[in-house]
């Protein structure tokens, strides 16, 4: 089956967050550290919640991480 799985609503908050972090800064990407800061500092997420949407946007293939450097993957969309 070809079809990606379809990203849950905190998920796809979270990368909405990132995405508008990742955008402000000149390589396009974040230290691990603060992807997850930016991610708490967001009311609609804990710690735990951040490192969990983490973990799921790298395990879905949606982010990745380079020498500790949080990127989104790049789409056709």
């Amino acid at each position: 089956m070809d079809r990606e799985r379809r990203l849950p609503p905190f998920a796809e908050d979270a990368l909405t967050v990132l995405a508008e972090a990742v955008g402000d800064v000149d390589d396009d990407s974040l230290p691990t550290d603060e992807a997850k800061a930016v991610l708490a500092e967001d009311d609609r997420f804990s710690e735990s919640d951040a490192a969990h949407a983490l973990d799921m946007l790298d395990n879905r293939g949606r982010i990745y991480s380079v020498n500790d450097r949080v990127r989104i993957t790049p789409t056709d969309e």
